[in-house]
């Protein structure tokens, strides 16, 4: 019989203790893994409060308080330009823009959409003016609309609280009380281009502003500006406003005082009107611009509103030329105008006396051509007066064969042609006077002596503009100073050259220009004046040459010659200079001396010490 062998079983208590203890020792890992994760978290989160709060706290301050409080900017009322007595010509009046904070804007079309619908404008325009702000500041207000009417302005206030970022903004826009006077001379306002910001001329412009783009209002730009300020206001989630927090006013624009008078000026743009050419009218005794008219003229508003193709294409017009300030940037040759230079050049180079004559039968023949006198039958025997008076082409050709080129062109520079007035206005052109050595360096040829018959009654290559020659006329008034042009009335006078002629010359051929208004020959009858002497000189500038014009009596208009005539008066004691031209006018006499005789006449008129009542042609 087989013994039972007996198989031991573990100690079921002792496992269970055995295992207990395991488990109470993972769990003591397990809390201990748990305390360090909790305690770095906490840790984690300390130094991470310690960084927001501390360490950059005051940064993040500066933003929470950029995300509750809006700036606004003020923009300053921009500087009036008056006249000599004190006359607005130019001010302010308050407009209202409306712009669109592309930063603030989620849906952009539909945006457009709305506002196309509440403004006159189309959505094609609203997106345009949008897209052309690529690149400036998203917190900046693009204008969509300058100069909204009242109409628009309470459509769209009364639902700005659709129009996620959209404003209205109150700007300043130029107010013209006696319509558009001088524009040429005063400039206009356009919105800054970005080439404008780029140079650094514009420090005081943001995107969107208006800023002077030609005459007064781009010469003294940061003066006329002033300096914007800015209003500092809590807005809510939605970007409403909640109340102000600060403001800083704007300081306004300097005014600016002009030398011009009001009445002239008015005279002048009445005189010109419908005809193209310019005027000047100065101050003989110290160069201030008393009037300085161009025409055709232009309505300088338009500009801060934005052009129509229509407008666009009238003012470069190529013929008329309505942007282009004639009286300085027009370059047109003199015509008999300069046959006063001649008569004075003649008297000092002794190359003639007051009682030299020349036999005037209608031309004067050169080698196998004959240069034509303007009367047909010539003026016969002729001395200075009578060449002056009549204004005798054959006269004045023989004084330029005796001077020569060299000497007409040293007289040409010395009564201030061929060179800037100095006037401080952009875009001032400089005329030309030709020399020998020009000729010969240009064209590879020597000069004729054709050309000096030419230049000897201002044709041919000489240019000049209507400013050169208004102080060309009040040099021979004032004893032959030659100011630097002036248009700010506190501006000091500014002698630049004395003409190289006597005093002496200079009063006789004064006395002799008289005979040009009062003369029964005169050519200038049309601007006599009872009770003063005008002393003046027409000319005739051709357009083409004369081989051509024989070709046909009726030519086109634009062919037809400039008319010309320069004028002082009173002749004994000059106060006031003028110069004006017709573009196309036809003679000097018939169609520029009229034109100067309404601004003397008006002059007259102002001779008392208090201003006069103008012609009130508010707009």
């Amino acid at each position: 019989m087989k013994k039972e062998t007996k198989i031991k079983t573990p100690d079921t208590n002792l496992l269970l203790k055995h295992f207990e203890s395991g488990d109470n020792q993972e769990k003591q890992q397990m809390c201990t893994y748990c305390g360090l994760i909790l305690f770095g978290c906490f840790l984690f989160l300390c130094l991470r409060l310690w960084y927001l709060q501390i360490y950059r706290g005051a940064e993040f301050k500066e933003l929470s308080e950029k995300n509750s409080i809006k700036y606004v900017r003020l923009q300053s009322y921009r500087g009036n330009i008056l006249d000599r007595s004190g006359r607005l010509i130019a001010g302010v009046q308050p407009s209202f823009n409306i712009g669109v904070v592309l930063k603030d804007v989620q849906d952009v079309e539909s945006l457009i959409s709305k506002l196309s619908q509440l403004l006159d404008e189309t959505a094609t325009d609203i997106r345009m003016r949008l897209v052309s702000a690529k690149g400036q500041p998203s917190y900046l207000p693009v204008i969509v609309k300058r100069n909204a009417s009242w109409q628009e302005i309470a459509r769209v206030e009364a639902r700005l609280y659709r129009l996620p970022g959209v404003v209205v903004e109150v700007a300043p826009a130029r107010q013209y009380p006696y319509g558009t006077v001088a524009p040429h001379l005063l400039g206009y306002l356009g919105e800054v281009s970005l080439d404008q910001l780029k140079s650094g001329n514009f420090p005081h412009a943001v995107p969107g502003d208006l800023v002077g783009k030609s005459g007064i209002e781009l010469k003294f730009e940061r003066e006329l500006a002033g300096r914007s300020g800015y209003k500092m206001i809590e807005v809510d989630a939605k970007g409403r406003m909640i109340k102000v927090l600060k403001v800083q006013k704007p300081m306004p624009g300097k005014d600016i005082q002009l030398t011009v008078n009001l009445d002239l000026q008015l005279a002048a743009e009445d005189a010109l009107s419908g005809k193209s050419g310019a005027l000047v009218a100065l101050d003989p005794r110290n160069g201030q611009i008393l009037a300085m008219a161009s025409s055709p003229k232009f309505d300088p508003r338009i500009f801060s509103r934005g052009l129509t193709k229509m407008e666009w294409k009238e003012l470069n017009d190529p013929l008329l030329t309505p942007l282009v300030n004639k009286a300085i940037q027009g370059q047109y040759a003199p015509g008999s105008t300069f046959k006063i230079v001649m008569a004075a050049a003649g008297l000092r180079e002794k190359a003639i006396t007051p009682y030299t004559s020349f036999f005037c039968n209608g031309s004067l023949k050169l080698g196998r051509r004959r240069f034509r006198c303007w009367k047909k039958g010539g003026h016969g025997q002729t001395s200075l007066y009578k060449a002056l008076v009549q204004s005798c082409d054959v006269y004045f050709y023989n004084v330029g064969l005796k001077l020569g080129v060299d000497r007409i062109s040293k007289y040409a520079l010395g009564f201030g042609f061929g060179k800037k007035t100095g006037i401080d206005l952009p875009g001032e052109k400089a005329g030309f006077v030709p020399t020998r050595q020009w000729k010969r360096r240009r064209f590879r040829e020597p000069w004729q002596k054709g050309e000096t018959l030419n230049y000897s009654i201002g044709q041919g290559f000489l240019l000049v503009t209507p400013l050169q020659l208004a102080r060309m006329i009040a040099a021979v008034g004032n004893g032959g100073k030659l100011f630097k042009p002036q248009y700010v009335l506190d501006a000091s006078h500014v002698l630049q050259a004395k003409v190289p002629v006597h005093t002496g010359t200079l009063a006789l051929i004064r006395k002799d220009l008289v005979g040009v208004t009062e003369d029964r020959h005169g050519t200038a009858r049309t601007c006599f004046i009872e009770g003063i002497h005008v002393a003046g000189k027409t000319g005739t500038a051709q357009v083409i040459k004369q081989m051509k014009r024989r070709e046909s009596e009726k030519m086109a208009w634009k062919y037809q010659d400039h008319a010309l005539f320069v004028a002082m008066a009173p002749a004994n004691d000059p106060q006031i200079a003028v110069a004006v031209i017709i573009e196309h006018g036809g003679h000097g006499g018939s169609a520029a001396a009229p034109v100067a005789r309404a601004v003397i006449e008006r002059w007259l008129k102002l001779r008392s010490p208090k201003p006069s009542t103008i012609l009130q042609r508010k707009l």
